[in-house]
């Protein structure tokens, strides 16, 4: 049972018992602070009594740890408002477990919307509503101050924005600011997400794409094989380095990626998932593309001398750096302008090789191992097959149907 007496100043010391240590009793105590303007003494010792209460359960659960600078739990830590834990708790606590990019768009996020938005309110006053809310505001389209519109972020955006304001929310409660948290609530809608056609090549644009590709230089046949025959992302490609390649087995080992921050150097980290990293088998034709980049690339350093700086990378500008994590899709894009063929993202190379290996019988197991996909449900949108194989099976079951009249 909580006690409490009234100090001098105005606040009032909360004791509660902690247990017997040597035969006596142990008391710990917290301060109550009653807020500015609450003079009412009904209202003053309702929340004195919850306050009570809040610490009474921290004491005898084990999250209260006295003489601590930073108790795990604090009673007034409810009463702080979301501005303050985000800056303060929140991204002390978030930095080292996410990396570089989400940190970035996750402050942005907090920056720009929740911050301005809900900022002030406290983190007990914070309810499911405020996530509906701010899903509705990003989902639709809404009037600006100065009388334009602003168009609603696509439904993947929202879900994405939203996350950010859950996993705020998920923080305050794993480090007892909250008890529990509330925007996990079933009412919660989100707008629903539609299945995008996947944007690849057709197996004729493929032909024409790598037919292309022979009368280009050594360097960009090979980095846009890479993607279409391999299927790596854009960042496991730039990272690529020459020890990563086993010419006897003719394999690639995937085990790092680039990231770039605005104003930041360029860097490397883990791949993007848990099986980002990954032993990817290459054909004679990339065989043949790697050996003639490497000697192209051997000439290069040759005539560069002192001003090549080896770093081991496969990609390179002409002094031997790691390439901009931007050059790939220039390249790409570039590439595509000169010969005509219909416009595709970098990424839909990649999308491209997925839907080529399930066209072609390879079991999605596999194609989840040589994507590197951390589920097979990832891998389902490769499933579905090109229009001309669709167009085949239905005149195969119109043809049989005929046989069966």
């Amino acid at each position: 049972m909580a006690s409490h007496y009234r100090r001098a100043n105005g606040t009032y010391c909360v004791r509660v018992s902690n247990g017997l240590y040597g035969g006596r009793q142990q008391l710990v105590s917290a301060t109550f602070k009653p807020r500015h303007g609450v003079s009412r003494s009904v209202e003053l010792l309702r929340e004195l009594a919850e306050f009570e209460r809040k610490f009474e359960r921290a004491v005898h659960d084990g999250l209260y740890v006295p003489g601590a600078k930073r108790q795990v739990v604090d009673p007034y830590y409810g009463e702080m408002p979301l501005a303050t834990f985000i800056e303060d708790h929140y991204f002390p606590r978030v930095e080292d477990k996410l990396s570089q990019n989400t940190i970035r768009f996750y402050r942005a996020v907090c920056n720009q919307f929740l911050i301005p938005s809900y900022g002030k309110l406290r983190l007990c006053d914070i309810t499911h509503h405020h996530l509906q809310d701010f899903i509705d505001f990003l989902a639709y389209r809404t009037k600006r101050r100065d009388g334009s519109s602003r168009k609603g972020l696509s439904p993947a955006s929202v879900k994405r924005y939203a996350t950010v304001f859950c996993s705020v929310m998920t923080e305050a409660c794993r480090y007892g600011f909250l008890e529990e948290n509330p925007l996990r609530h079933d009412s919660i809608t989100y707008p629903k997400i539609g299945q995008a056609r996947l944007e690849v090549y057709t197996e004729d644009e493929v032909k024409a794409f790598c037919g292309a590709l022979s009368e280009e230089p050594p360097m960009t046949r090979l980095l846009l094989l890479t993607p279409l025959l391999l299927g790596l992302r854009r960042a496991e490609i730039v990272a690529l380095k020459w020890e990563d390649i086993d010419e006897e087995r003719q394999s690639l080992s995937v085990n790092k990626s680039a990231y770039k921050i605005k104003s930041h150097r360029q860097g490397l980290k883990s791949p993007k998932s848990l099986h980002g990293n990954r032993t990817v088998f290459y054909s004679d034709t990339y065989a043949k593309a790697l050996a003639a980049w490497k000697d192209e690339q051997e000439k290069i350093i040759a005539k560069q001398g002192a001003k090549w700086q080896e770093q081991g990378y496969i990609f390179t500008t002409d002094t031997g750096n790691m390439i901009s994590i931007y050059t790939p899709t220039r390249i790409c894009s570039e590439f595509q302008k000169r010969h005509g063929l219909r416009h595709l993202k970098l990424h839909g190379l990649r999308h491209t090789c997925g839907s080529l290996l399930v066209a072609m019988g390879t079991d999605p197991e596999t194609v989840r191992e040589i994507l590197g996909h951390d589920s097979v449900k990832t891998t389902d949108i490769y499933l579905h097959p090109y229009d001309k194989a669709k167009k085949k099976a239905a005149d195969l079951l119109d043809a049989a149907m005929e046989e069966i009249r």
